[in-house]
């Protein structure tokens, strides 16, 4: 057997079958975080939570803040025909006075927060969107055998699942904000244009739960916010493990390398150092009969 036939195990660097399974896993808990926001986002969007025939103080506060925006879906609130304002006479009778030039009341219909929830939705599906095809792309390469196409498909997956909790967690704090713009439902009502088009049993309730919810609805409801921050690491264990693999890899082919085999090098067959028993210092062999002698 040659030496250089002798050489150091190189098993090819792949993801554990307990990995697979778990990259299995998550992309199904991708794939369907995706389909309950497309589905939930397409209400927003074609305009299905109207207030029109709503009856409950909750259920109709909800729809006019966040979840029915108005101009965008074509429909006109009322301007109010019938205000009462305090009139006061102009006649100064004869002092040094201004008089009071009377304007009508002007009222102002509001639905930032209507319109920007709906804007809030359309970037949510644009990210959702790509979350979904890096999903099926784990789901599909994880049997990949080149390492580079393994590695990159759970970069784009990590990289992806970290920026949507980011993401999540950046419109709660938004939407805990409004807590300022809702301390009671008449506030709500108020500000939101919808004074005039219907009427709440209490005025002076708390608005405040509507923000809560809604930014505990950002959260996904905690619970599955801890389950793609668990996912995300699971990912990263994963990606630590193969580029240690590698590494280790790399390392056993660079210190056990092949053993070459003997060679003869002719060149050197005139210069060669012989060495007699008892003798301290050896003697070239140059000359022609020299080398014949011994």
């Amino acid at each position: 057997m040659l030496r250089g036939s002798i050489l150091p195990e190189t098993k090819p660097v792949y993801l554990l079958p307990k990995e697979k399974n778990s990259c299995v896993l998550i992309s199904d808990v991708i794939i369907l975080q995706c389909l309950f926001v497309f589905v939930g986002a397409s209400t927003i969007i074609f305009c299905v939570w109207t207030p029109e025939h709503s009856t409950e103080d909750y259920d109709k506060l909800a729809r006019i803040m966040y979840l029915y925006d108005p101009l965008a879906c074509g429909y006109n609130l009322r301007g109010s025909s019938s205000i009462t304002t305090l009139q006061l006479s102009n006649e100064t009778h004869g002092l040094n006075l201004r008089p009071i030039k009377y304007t009508s009341a002007i009222i102002t219909v509001s639905t930032k927060l209507s319109s920007k929830t709906r804007n809030y939705i359309n970037l949510s599906i644009f990210i959702h969107v790509i979350w979904l095809i890096v999903a099926c792309a784990l789901r599909i390469l994880r049997f990949a055998k080149k390492l580079r196409i393994l590695v990159l498909t759970l970069n784009a997956t990590f990289y992806v699942t970290v920026f949507v909790i980011l993401f999540d967690i950046s419109m709660a704090i938004v939407y805990i904000a409004h807590v300022q713009q809702s301390l009671t439902t008449g506030m709500i009502l108020r500000l939101s244009g919808w004074g005039v088009e219907m009427k709440l049993k209490h005025f002076d309730n708390f608005g405040g739960w509507y923000p809560m919810v809604a930014s505990l609805c950002w959260l996904r409801g905690i619970i599955i916010f801890i389950i793609n921050i668990y996912m995300a690491t699971v990912i990263l264990f994963m990606l630590r493990r193969l580029r240690k693999s590698e590494f280790k890899k790399k390392l056993n082919l660079r210190e056990n390398l092949p053993i070459p085999d003997a060679s003869y090098d002719l060149n050197l067959k005139n210069n060669v150092l012989y060495f007699r028993a008892g003798e301290n210092e050896p003697i070239v062999m140059n000359k022609p009969f020299e080398r014949s002698y011994y």
